[in-house]
């Protein structure tokens, strides 16, 4: 139906524009459309971003793919937006252009339970249906997602839209996700730069080009976002151990960004894209503001000399790191969580790292670097992802990197950045900066509590919930001591937010 309205509209347009001189046409025709899927630039593998402004965009209208130009507009604001596999509505002009899109809110999202002669139960949800309902089916594939039509099924993931449903795609549907650590948005202290950098650790995957905006010069939507975005956690959840970054043989089947055009800059993060996102959910408390997304290489010296967060030097052992210190190489960019005893260094990036598959995937992890694999940061690396990430250390193996090849300086932009342990930079009040790697692990995922190691883990999975979060419930359980009785099972359904707060209260009323 919307096919054919839009069609009878482009006629009619045309039919106005022959009988009518240009200079009488004081108005701009426009014409809504509901629920159009994304599917990806015309071309892909092939475009080169240097044209970008002659693309033409693929969109799944009532099942029929159609071809748009888009708006360049506002820096592009349309542009950073689209998100391949999603559903938006458009508004599109009498040349054929989208000039708005705005992503439409789900009548109901996630399971469907029954189905019925009139109605289907999504999530707890009863939505009508009727002879005008239509399903379609989104698959999402690099560089050649489509719609085709479908048929509704108990157990399918869906979204639906109106009520009674106008449409509905089956599509995948992320299980909602809370991180094992989590920081406070705007909260500009070291423990809180270092437990913000830990949110998107295990859930988030390497794209390069991910997190710098559409056009690739600055940081994107999800850059300047306050907490994850729910495009990285559906892209991690979507896929498995067989997840590529990169398919050097096929352009039109990669994620990678061939000749610069990014058509997945939303779907996980790279390593600057990472630090750059940690930066500003540390600095502000609200999104939309402007970001840090930059050069990896340069990252430590513009954090220093142009923003003065703090220090930077070329001069310095492994030893002199300190919890939170970012380090720019060539290409690369990283954030030192601790050092531990034998000068091995726990780091907190976003790195392409092999699947237990074979396949290049990776994305924000904990790594050890030191002079072998023998080293204590890579067994705490290996501990702590594997402890309480393990959906992630299903697909892939910690990461390990040799010392000199993480702290190579061939230029004279390269180097160490530390903060500054006051207001200008950030402030310890939890004595981070003297803390080990191991120490710092223990404080960021609440370990001194009544249960530890394998017996943490063991209780938690017996409870269903993650050892992070049970270790927060016994966390609650001793601040509130003496003033309330804690039972376990009343906080398994609360958020992690929900039991910080709680924590903060108890440690304030005791």
């Amino acid at each position: 139906m919307k096919k054919r309205l839009l069609s009878m509209f482009l006629v009619l347009t045309l039919i106005i524009s022959l009988a009518t001189p240009i200079f009488a046409m004081n108005n701009t025709m426009t014409e809504e459309i509901s629920n159009a899927v994304y599917l990806g630039v015309v071309g892909y593998g092939t475009v080169d971003a240097a044209d970008k402004d002659n693309f033409q965009y693929r969109f799944s209208i009532d099942g029929d793919e159609m071809i748009f130009k888009v708006s360049n507009e506002n820096d592009y604001a349309i542009n950073n937006i689209l998100a391949e596999g999603y559903v938006f509505d458009l508004t599109v002009d009498e040349n054929n252009k989208i000039v708005d899109a705005k992503i439409p809110e789900p009548s109901a999202m996630g399971t469907i339970e029954s189905i019925n002669t009139n109605k289907i139960k999504v999530n707890g949800v009863n939505i009508k249906i009727n002879d005008e309902t239509d399903v379609y089916e989104i698959i999402n594939m690099a560089g050649r997602s489509e719609v085709k039509e479908s048929s509704l099924k108990v157990g399918e993931s869906v979204k639906v839209y109106g009520n009674p449903a106008s449409v509905v795609y089956l599509t995948f549907v992320a299980e909602p996700y809370e991180a094992v650590v989590s920081g406070t948005a705007g909260q500009r202290t070291l423990k809180n730069f270092l437990a913000t950098a830990m949110e998107p650790v295990g859930t988030v995957l390497y794209i390069y080009g991910g997190t710098w905006d559409w056009q690739d010069v600055g940081s994107s939507n999800q850059a300047t976002t306050i907490g994850l975005s729910q495009t990285w956690i559906d892209f991690f959840q979507s896929n498995d151990d067989t997840f590529t970054y990169r398919n050097s043989k096929n352009h039109a089947k990669s994620y990678y960004p061939h000749k610069r055009y990014n058509e997945y800059y939303y779907a996980g993060i790279d390593c600057s894209g990472y630090v750059g996102w940690v930066l500003y959910n540390v600095m502000n408390n609200e999104s939309g503001k402007e970001g840090f997304v930059q050069s990896a290489s340069t990252m430590a010296k513009t954090f220093a000399e142009t923003y003065n967060y703090g220090t930077w030097t070329q001069d310095f052992t492994n030893f002199s790191f300190k919890p939170g210190d970012v380090f720019s190489m060539p290409g690369h960019v990283w954030i030192c969580l601790g050092v531990c005893d034998d000068g091995s260094l726990v780091i907190l990036h976003s790195t392409p790292s092999n699947s237990y598959s074979g396949n290049p995937g990776g994305g924000v992890q904990l790594s050890g670097i030191g002079e072998s694999e023998d080293c204590q940061a890579y067994a705490l690396a290996q501990e702590y992802m594997e402890r309480y990430f393990p959906q992630w250390s299903d697909r892939y193996p910690a990461v390990f990197r040799s010392y000199s090849s993480y702290t190579s300086m061939p230029n004279n932009y390269t180097g160490k950045f530390s903060w500054n342990l006051d207001e200008t930079g950030l402030l310890d009040p939890d004595g981070y900066a003297e803390m080990s790697a191991e120490e710092v692990l223990k404080d960021l995922f609440s370990e001194n509590t009544i249960l530890e190691g394998k017996d943490m883990v063991e209780k938690a999975n017996e409870l269903g919930i993650t050892p992070g979060k049970l270790n927060l419930i016994y966390k609650l359980m001793d601040a509130a001591d003496g003033v309330a009785e804690i039972n376990v099972e009343d906080w398994i359904d609360r958020s992690v937010q929900e039991i910080q707060r709680e924590i903060k209260f108890y440690k304030r009323v005791s």
